[in-house]
């Protein structure tokens, strides 16, 4: 008897959870590449950049032809590359977080290698990327980096170009 009540306790538990799924669609989201600015003068150590990037998510989804909701987003790449002809201090590591307009600061990736000034540095994205579904509901993310100056001091602005890729579900 209790082996039947058992397997039906499992088999409603199982229906319940099948019934409350939600269908999802998962789209690839691409920033424009955004200008990432620092503004000197800045000095030996730890320097800042930061870009806001907004958008609206009736144009990033145009094929949800419902309410837009966001089940889950998460980053799966960021790119930081030197801009055309400019020419960059010595920079070590970068440590890359992200500031949604109503949630706080997280990091979400890091250049552990010095920062190559000839082609595009791809970042090791965060491991935990907790109420990024939230963050990004908000429509305007600001990307912070915080970058090692090697070199004593360097007076000038610097810019980057930044590209974050994510991975977000929709309710279908």
């Amino acid at each position: 008897m209790k082996n039947i009540g058992l397997k039906l306790s499992v088999f409603l538990c199982a229906a319940i959870l099948f019934s409350c799924s939600v269908e999802t669609e998962t789209h690839i989201v691409e920033t424009p590449v955004l200008d990432l600015k620092a503004s000197g003068p800045m000095f030996q150590g730890s320097n800042t950049a930061t870009v806001t990037w907004e958008y609206t998510l009736k144009e990033l989804f145009p094929e949800v032809e419902n309410e837009i909701v966001i089940e889950d987003a998460r980053i799966s790449s960021i790119k930081i590359s030197p801009v055309n002809n400019f020419d960059y201090p010595d920079i070590g590591k970068i440590v890359m977080e992200m500031k949604p307009k109503n949630t706080s600061m997280s990091r979400v990736g890091l250049l552990e290698e010095n920062f190559s000034t000839t082609s595009a540095n791809g970042l090791t994205i965060a491991d935990v990327q907790e109420d990024f579904d939230e963050a990004f509901k908000d429509e305007r993310l600001t990307f912070v980096a915080d970058f090692d100056l090697k070199d004593e001091e360097y007076y000038d602005d610097i810019d980057f170009e930044l590209v974050v890729t994510f991975e977000v579900q929709t309710r279908k």
